[in-house]
């Protein structure tokens, strides 16, 4: 592809577009060169991370970087624990934009497209925080780009009251204010018709180590009931927000789900975790 055309489909479709980066960071290259793919002999498997809210709150002219996060990068404990299980790689992007106006960038479409082309037959999208939220509204809109599970980790799917905050400067404002509980109920009434394709196996990690989630999303946000009624499994993690993706148990979950099927949950399924999670009968509802 052209490497004018993502940006002139951005502008078309009316996305500002934002910096990205697509980095391999399992096996490591010894480089972070954008865009290269090395696929290990014989693996059949990438795993691609997604990044959340990276709070800027010194360097404002950060927000305009892709940077990748340490939990993202070559020698982290989640891309030690992930290595086993599949090439790992990292999607990062700038946070300038609306949420949902990045999920909506062509990038991240023309790196799923590129990791089947190197002939990987599976891929994995793990997204954290609003990364989650990137994730899967990408499938949700990309039914057919091939991507076979999504894992949701401490996702704000319906916003969190602390992205109302307005200590991180103007240019991270649309990112931050696109995650509040307003933004999110109008851009999921928006969307309503849209549901997670049947043939992409779907699973959320929810934070729970604080009262009511994480810290930062509660757990009705991570496992919201647009998910709940579509039979969504979720996977009860005691953590915080910031360590889900970086401590060692939690990464640990992460890569055994990464090998792990998904089926959708029946009513009797939904309704036993609600009763763990929020203490409601368990009868289905």
């Amino acid at each position: 592809m052209a490497s004018w055309l993502p940006t002139l489909c951005m502008c078309l479709c009316g996305v500002v577009p934002v910096d990205t980066r697509f980095v391999q960071v399992a096996p490591a290259l010894g480089r972070t060169e954008d865009g290269v793919i090395a696929r290990s002999t014989g693996q059949g498997r990438a795993v691609v991370l997604i990044e959340g809210l990276n709070l800027h709150l010194l360097h404002h002219d950060h927000a305009a970087r892709a940077e990748l996060r340490p939990w993202q990068q070559p020698g982290s404990v989640l891309v030690r624990a992930l290595a086993p299980e599949g090439d790992v790689f990292s999607f990062t992007y700038a946070q300038t934009a609306p949420v949902n106006d990045i999920a909506e960038m062509p990038t991240l479409g023309d790196s799923v497209r590129r990791l089947h082309e190197a002939g990987y037959n599976e891929v994995v999208l793990v997204g954290f925080s609003a990364g989650a939220v990137v994730a899967r509204q990408f499938v949700e809109d990309n039914p057919q780009a091939g991507v076979g599970l999504v894992i949701q980790v401490c996702a704000p799917n319906v916003g969190s009251g602390l992205a109302r905050i307005k200590a991180l400067g103007a240019v991270q404002e649309p990112f931050l204010q696109s995650l509040t509980k307003q933004a999110r109920s109008r851009v999921l009434q928006e969307r309503r018709g849209k549901r997670i394709p049947e043939q992409v196996e779907f699973v959320c990690v929810v934070g729970d180590g604080l009262i009511f989630g994480d810290g930062v999303v509660t757990t009705r946000s991570q496992w919201s009931e647009d998910l709940q009624a579509q039979g969504i499994p979720a996977v009860p993690l005691r953590t915080e927000h910031w360590e889900a993706v970086r401590g060692a148990h939690a990464s640990q979950v992460i890569a055994s789900l990464v090998r792990e099927r998904h089926p959708r949950w029946d009513a009797a399924q939904v309704a036993a975790m609600r009763q763990r999670l929020w203490h409601e009968k368990s009868s289905p509802r």
